[in-house]
This record gives structure tokens, C-alpha cells and sequence, in this order.
């Protein structure tokens, strides 16, 4: 019976604005984010500021110490932080500036204006986030409580810290805007089934579809053989650069990190990681960083790292463009049917799987 196929999330679901809101709440809000990388937070005053549905987070690096906040000043609810970069933690409207504790130490003309004293400014204090690193990765979470942050990843709180490791050559940081809902987007990266059509010039030339598929808690990983061609290439990127490349994942692997982390391994050399920001009920902005394994680093590394950029591009802009062909039947479909699923499309299952028991009771 097809009954027996069916997902857990209906196509309403796809585009709806009170659905997103209370995703919002219910999924992201209790859930560990990715909101940056260790490499952008390096010296005292560095920060990243990060997006989720209305909510921004700025993670700043107090003389060595990170520390996330809710973005938005406690005077007149300006934000303090845009982007990243180096300063204070001060806001840019009337200079309120705030120390390690969140606190606004610094009021201009305070005696004057407000005439605060220091438990008016304690009580002023910015809204702190829990946060927690592993490897290049900064993870906030917004509302405390839970489980910590190695509890909640099981064992890809370890493949994080391998990858990390095999791979430190950061070579881009780009951001990506798609016209699909982000579970649609995660959708597509769980499967290798639209591989063949989608992928035919590109992905389908070197990927096996043949992927094992494997869970954690609400994680799932597939692990697959690249194709000879690929194997090939990489074999000659080795000797070119001498790589050093990862022994547990030697050909292709990817892991999708509840709710919005996409990590994909090719070669054990190759490492992007994405995150998937919902814009809109109908938009996402993907946050895209690659690195490269350990290397000699000399000319020919410049020509792998074009090579691997030209394809990812590709391989991007074939899943864009079907995402949002895919969106536009959501709108069109019966409001309350979910999606087909088969057995190639089983993490599909069970990301749905995870999402409807945080959602449960939500709407």
C-alpha cells in the first residue's frame, strides 16, 4: 500500500507562514545551531553575527572568551552587531557598549540621562545563549535546558572533530539565496535519488547511488563509492599536493544534522559544510563553507581548489533550480498528503520523522 510510503510532513507545510513561526519555536529555538566558525573568531573583539527566522545572534570573543547573545541593544532594540568583523560589543546607535556578561557597563551620559546604577544595569543585561565548540564549529542554543551539545550530535559530535582535523585548509565562505522552503532543501540533500536526472553531468559522473544509510538520534548519515573516474582524479590531487587524506570516510560521505546542517566528505579530503536558513516560507539562504585536507599548499593546490569550486557550483545551481521548480508544486498539491518516500529516500524519513516530534502539538 502506497499509505505505507507516505512522509510526516504535509505539502501545506511547504508554505505556510504559521508553519514557519512555529518552527521557528519549536525546532530551531530548542535546538543546537551552527552559527559560525572558529576561524572568524580568533582574536579579542572578533565576532559573526547569525539569522534565525526574526531572532539574530552575535557571538562575540572577549579576550579569548566566546560568549552569544541575543543581538538587539536593551536601550531602543537597535542591532548591536552586523555581519562580522572586529569591535566591541557597542551599539552603533547611541554607543551602549556591554562586557563578557552581557552587561552595559558603558552608558553615555548616564548621570546625566538615566542615572542607573549597577544593578539597573544588570537588570538591563543582554539575553545570554548557551554555546558550545567543536573543531571549526560554533554551536549556539537559544533556549537552555537539554541535552549538551556532545549528547545531542551522539557520534557525529566525533566525526565533527575528525573532519575538523583532517581538513584545515578553509578555502570559501559563501551564502547562497534559494526560492524553496528549508526542508525542502534538506529534503534534497538527504537523498541520492535524484542523482541520476538532476545530477547526470555532474554528480552522477562520479557518485555511486548505492549509499548505506545509517542513524544517530535524529541524525542520519549515508556513506557511498565515488566512481573511477572520481577516484582518479583525486589519486592524482594526492601526489600533486600530497594530501592527507581522512582513513574513516576514504571515499564519499554525508551527514544531515538535525535540523539544518548538511556535512559532505568526498576522498576524505574534501570537506563542505552548509547550513540551511529559513528567509520565508518559501525562501532559504544557504550558508556554504569548504575546506581542503592537509597540504603542501603549493601551485597546483590553486587549480584543485578552482576545480572543486567550479564543481560545486554546478552541482548547486542543479539542485536550486529543481528545488524551486519542486516548491512551486507544493503550493499545488493537496494541502494535508505528504510526500511519497522510498527506500532510497529513507533519511528523508527520518529527518520527517524527527521534525514531526518537535512540531507535535505545535499548530
Amino acid at each position: 500500500m502506497y499509505e505505507d510510503r507516505l512522509g510526516q510532513i504535509p505539502a501545506d507545510h511547504y508554505w505556510r507562514e504559521d508553519v514557519l513561526a512555529a518552527e521557528i519555536e519549536h525546532v530551531f529555538r530548542l535546538s543546537w545551531l551552527c552559527v559560525g566558525f572558529m576561524h572568524d573568531l580568533q582574536n579579542d573583539r572578533d565576532f559573526i553575527t547569525a539569522q534565525i527566522g526574526p531572532h539574530s545572534i552575535v557571538v562575540q570573543n572577549f579576550d579569548g572568551e566566546l560568549k552569544a547573545f541575543r543581538n538587539v541593544c536593551s536601550h531602543r532594540f537597535s542591532r548591536i552587531q552586523c555581519g562580522k568583523g572586529n569591535r566591541v560589543l557597542q551599539c552603533p546607535y547611541h554607543g551602549w557598549t556591554y562586557d563578557a556578561a552581557g552587561k552595559p557597563v558603558g552608558v553615555p551620559l548616564n548621570k546625566q540621562s538615566f542615572g542607573f546604577d549597577e544593578a539597573d544595569k544588570a537588570a538591563l543585561s543582554l539575553e545570554l545563549y548557551e554555546l558550545e565548540t567543536i573543531g571549526h564549529f560554533v554551536f549556539v542554543r537559544m533556549k537552555s535546558g537539554g541535552p549538551s551539545l556532545a549528547d545531542c550530535l551522539g557520534s557525529f559530535y566525533d566525526d565533527l572533530k575528525h573532519v575538523s582535523e583532517v581538513c584545515p585548509d578553509h578555502f570559501e565562505q559563501e551564502s547562497y539565496d534559494w526560492a524553496a522552503n528549508w526542508k525542502l532543501g534538506m529534503d534534497n540533500a538527504a537523498e541520492g535519488y535524484h542523482v541520476p536526472l538532476v545530477h547526470a553531468e555532474s554528480f552522477g559522473l562520479i557518485l555511486s547511488i548505492d549509499l548505506k544509510i545509517s542513524t544517530d538520534g535524529d541524525h542520519s548519515r549515508y556513506v557511498g563509492n565515488l566512481k573511477e573516474r572520481s577516484l582518479k582524479w583525486w589519486a592524482q590531487v594526492g601526489k600533486s599536493i600530497r594530501l592527507e587524506p581522512s582513513e574513516r570516510y576514504p571515499q564519499y560521505g554525508n551527514f544531515l544534522i538535525f535540523p539544518n546542517i548538511v556535512v559532505t566528505f568526498s576522498a576524505g579530503a574534501f570537506l563542505t559544510f552548509q547550513t540551511f536558513e529559513p528567509t520565508g516560507p518559501q525562501t532559504l539562504r544557504i550558508h556554504s563553507t569548504s575546506w581542503l585536507a592537509k597540504n603542501n599548499g603549493r601551485a597546483a593546490r590553486g587549480m584543485v581548489v578552482n576545480s572543486l569550486k567550479s564543481f560545486s557550483e554546478q552541482v548547486r545551481n542543479e539542485d536550486r533550480d529543481i528545488c524551486a521548480i519542486a516548491q512551486l508544486g507544493t503550493r499545488d498539491a493537496p494541502p494535508q498528503r505528504p510526500p511519497v518516500l522510498g527506500e532510497l529516500e529513507g533519511r528523508i524519513a527520518h529527518f520527517q520523522k524527527a521534525y514531526a516530534r518537535r512540531m507535535e502539538g505545535a499548530l
